[in-house]
């Protein structure tokens, strides 16, 4: 049965107004598997990655619905994506060095304290952490096992999910932080109450997320989708202030990141890979290429097309792709 003829309805997930507009997006379970992994590039990964996201989404279609009320968009059926998908997925994908909102928060979260209890939610290969002072006593939730294991050799207590965290470290850190997290998580909210519960009171939450204006304007511009089920939630600033107001933290003014010149690079970066997923592409036949260095150097040379494509949107394309919201525990 097709899916999207099924859709009368939907609650937001954030504010409970009726979804009841047509789609923005739908996606084949085909072509997400395309998205993350084209077959060109390596068929057996391709399949298992389709395989994985038709049994999440009980089918081979999604949609992303529109809130009219808080503009926030979402994946249906809101699901995220579980252990084995994220398993097949980062197979050949790595975890970034420092970012711009790392820097933030240590200036935005830290400061107010002089030391005390930090948590990273989703921390990855715990960039953040390693780079903070030792007065701060480090935590971090890391669903992987490959990754749980680097994280602790360098000092950093890890739990493998938010609800082993015993009772008695409930109230006791100064900040937890979530980069790059919660446009992952369909059970949001529980996420959310759980964070008020580790921290104290005056606590700080530090959630930076994709912006939902900037994802959709990135697939109309580049045809590179915000594909389900890794990123089921498009955040703005109004329906994530919402729902940190009803799990009982004052929010504060988003933060945009900057304008910059590697906001456009990524971009074109963008344009190729999605050229990519066409089988009869010359991006496509580039990545059949073997020999790393050699591929890297023929696919910056497919830069120069897409940046002349793309000329008309640059100053649009140099935006940011995210923003910063901290919310103060009450």
């Amino acid at each position: 049965m097709n899916l999207a003829s099924t859709i009368t309805a939907v609650k937001c997930p954030v504010c409970g107004t009726l979804c009841a507009d047509p789609p923005l997006y739908r996606y084949t379970a085909s072509e997400a598997a395309t998205h993350f992994c084209p077959i060109t590039r390596n068929a057996t990964r391709h399949h298992r990655l389709k395989a994985s996201i038709t049994k999440l989404w009980s089918g081979d279609e999604c949609n992303i619905l529109q809130c009219k009320e808080c503009q926030f968009a979402f994946a249906y059926p809101f699901v995220g994506g579980d252990e084995e998908f994220y398993s097949i997925l980062h197979e050949q994908q790595g975890y970034p060095t420092w970012r711009w909102d790392y820097d933030l928060a240590i200036r935005e979260a830290l400061s107010p304290f002089e030391k005390g209890q930090i948590l990273d939610i989703g921390a990855g290969a715990g960039m953040f952490l390693r780079g903070l002072e030792p007065q701060w006593k480090r935590y971090a939730v890391e669903g992987s096992e490959l990754t749980r294991e680097p994280l602790k050799a360098a000092g950093i207590h890890v739990f493998p999910d938010l609800s082993a965290i015993p009772q008695s470290e409930f109230g006791t850190f100064q900040v937890v932080t979530l980069f790059q997290v919660l446009e992952h998580i369909a059970d949001f909210r529980s996420v959310l109450a759980q964070c008020r519960q580790l921290l104290c009171a005056g606590g700080r939450l530090f959630i930076s997320v994709p912006s939902g204006e900037a994802m959709i304007r990135q697939e109309k511009l580049t045809g590179c989708p915000d594909m389900p089920p890794n990123h089921v939630n498009k955040w703005t600033p109004d329906s994530l202030s919402r729902v940190l107001h009803d799990a009982n933290f004052y929010p504060q003014p988003a933060i945009f990141e900057s304008p910059s010149w590697d906001n456009l690079k990524l971009s074109l970066h963008l344009r190729v890979m999605t050229k990519a997923t066409n089988q009869r592409s010359l991006a496509a036949q580039v990545y059949r290429i073997s020999n790393k260095r050699l591929r890297a150097l023929l696919l910056s040379t497919l830069g120069l097309p897409a940046l002349i494509k793309l000329l008309p949107y640059v100053q649009q394309l140099r935006q940011g792709g995210s923003f910063v919201i901290m919310g103060t525990a009450r």
